[in-house]
């Protein structure tokens, strides 16, 4: 603690701006220069977000009006208990990942830079205390992604990025178009400063269209049904680089999450919409196992389980209790961890084995045992597994629904991501189905197992983890009982018995399912559906 103490506490707008002013400044190093700057750089931002977090945990929140303008005038920028931990978790997982494919022939300047401008957009968001601002930092977030998509040019990948920009596009417009109603009703772009005025409005209703608007653009964000089908085309777009679809399942889908949690208490005096959310994410996750087990891609596997994943977290976050709000802001964590390792070892298993389908894949564990062991970790995690980290946020989310008919619904929800991964898990075994001798890469195997062990430590320090991030201290033990070990057996066993006897007998109907996508024209028609069954809660519930 001491030495982190050392190191310089930057004003909140340079946390923002410097990793797009190294890589500029820097940009016409040659290849390998730049590569060395840039993971220094990223290094140095993980540590500055280390020291933020460690004076927002134990300090207090720090405000910072931009140019020194009036409150609420001003660009606001807070670091506080939610957000601080988010700029640290996405700063780690940038300096990781790029860690990870130093050597990859796709990580050249630019690439690098793309990189480092969305962790510099992540950062806006979660620190902005105005709303305008949010939408010109997501905006130039979903730019640079929908580049680092198609960064390959191959023509599935580029017809994806589209896709994904124009399906966005749309939803800003929603969100662009409430800001400014909003800003007509409040007269204010802080986000303190609505909260106040519309606590203030004769009529509340009157806030309920731009609140519509802008939640219907966040739920796309955050990939909620049914507007999640943008997700499956961007995470699994075909030649999209490992860690392109890493960084956006781990950290950037996040953001969607953080502004339900954030916008959702700025406009608590209008509605409480937490009940339309509840029953929303449980559907999400229920609808995102069940396409991910009709899959036969591991990249589309994986990007269908975090919709299922997000779908978990928006219910703990909306339960209402602290326990399962907290357990949701740790799982949030969680899966930044567990899902971000197995999207990062199924693009090195997809480049040995030369093939996306789990039917061709087998003998990882043989074959590749640091990847292997990493994967197994992964799907351990995402599984809940005892004494993996995926098992204690899980068991937080379930004390909110202790003695409630709806915690049938996340025993459903855990069986299904256990028979998705029962399935996953065929390629970690068998004979090996890849010729010759796989390429050795230390970074690969060294981050792929550190993201492993983060899995297993989060788990085994659940509880202290759960203090130290956010605060409140809740007892983990009850997640290693026998009670709880005896029920995920039992699940898993349920599980391997579904995959055996049901889901290999029905391969016809899970092909009809896999034909499926969402195209431009559906998903436009769900948003249109969506704002108005806001509109209908908002009016009638709200």
């Amino acid at each position: 603690m001491n030495v982190l103490s050392m190191i310089p506490l930057l004003p909140l707008h340079l946390l923002v701006l410097m990793p797009v002013a190294v890589a500029a400044s820097v940009f016409f190093l040659p290849r390998r220069a730049y590569q060395a700057v840039m993971i220094l750089a990223t290094l140095a931002m993980a540590l500055f977000a280390v020291r933020l977090f460690i004076h927002v945990r134990w300090t207090g929140e720090i405000t910072e009006l931009v140019a020194h303008w009036p409150r609420w005038v001003a660009i606001r920028l807070v670091a506080d208990s939610i957000s601080a931990p988010l700029v640290l978790l996405s700063a780690i997982f940038i300096v990781a990942v790029l860690i990870f494919s130093i050597r990859a022939g796709y990580t050249d300047r630019t690439f690098m830079f793309l990189v480092v401008m969305l962790e510099a957009a992540l950062f806006g968001v979660f620190l902005s205390a105005d709303i305008f601002n949010i939408y010109v930092l997501m905006e130039l977030g979903m730019l640079t992604v929908a580049i680092l998509i198609m960064y390959k040019q191959d023509k599935q990948s580029v017809y994806d990025a589209m896709l994904y920009l124009m399906m966005n596009f749309i939803a800003m417009s929603f969100m662009l178009l409430g800001i400014g109603y909003l800003y007509r009703i409040t007269g204010t772009l802080d986000l303190e400063g609505i909260t106040l005025r519309l606590a203030e409005l004769q009529d509340p209703r009157g806030a309920i269209v731009p609140w519509a608007m802008i939640m219907t653009a966040v739920a796309l964000k955050a990939a909620l049904l049914p507007l999640f089908g943008w997700l499956p085309r961007a995470h699994g777009a075909p030649s999209a680089p490992a860690i392109v679809s890493a960084v956006l399942s781990g950290v950037q889908v996040k953001v969607g999450v953080y502004l339900l949690v954030r916008l959702g208490a700025v406009f608590l005096p209008v509605v409480d919409a937490r009940l339309f959310f509840l029953a929303i994410g449980f559907l999400t996750s229920v609808a995102g196992f069940l396409l991910a087990i009709a899959q036969k891609d591991i990249k589309l596997i994986l990007a269908y389980h975090t919709v299922s994943q997000v779908g978990l977290i928006v219910v703990g976050l909306n339960l209402g209790t602290e326990v399962a709000f907290w357990g949701g802001m740790y799982h949030l964590i969680n899966h930044a961890l567990f899902k971000g390792l197995l999207f990062l070892t199924a693009g090195v298993i997809i480049e040995e084995y030369h093939t996306r389908s789990y039917n061709e894949i087998r003998g990882v564990l043989r074959h590749m045992p640091a990847v292997g062991i990493a994967t197994l970790a992964g799907v351990l995690g995402i599984t809940g597994a005892p004494l993996f980290n995926g098992s204690i946020s899980k068991y937080f989310i379930q004390q909110g629904l202790q003695g409630n008919l709806g915690e049938i619904g996340l025993y459903l929800i855990n069986l299904g991501t256990i028979l998705s991964f029962v399935k996953y898990a065929t390629i970690l075994f068998g004979k090996p189905t890849a010729q010759g001798r796989p390429a050795r890469d230390p970074w690969v195997a060294g981050i792929s197992l550190l993201f492993g062990l983060a899995c297993l430590a989060g788990g085994i320090l659940g509880g202290p983890a759960v203090a130290l991030i956010y605060g409140p201290q809740y007892a983990a033990t009850g997640a290693l009982s026998g009670e709880k070990v005896l029920t995920f057996f039992l699940t898993l066993a349920m599980g391997v018995l579904l995959y055996r006897f049901v889901v290999q007998r029905i391969g016809a109907f899970l092909q009809a399912v896999r034909g499926f996508k969402f195209s431009f024209n559906q998903v436009t028609v769900f948003m249109t559906v969506f704002f108005a069954l806001l509109l209908g809660y908002g009016y009638v519930l709200g």
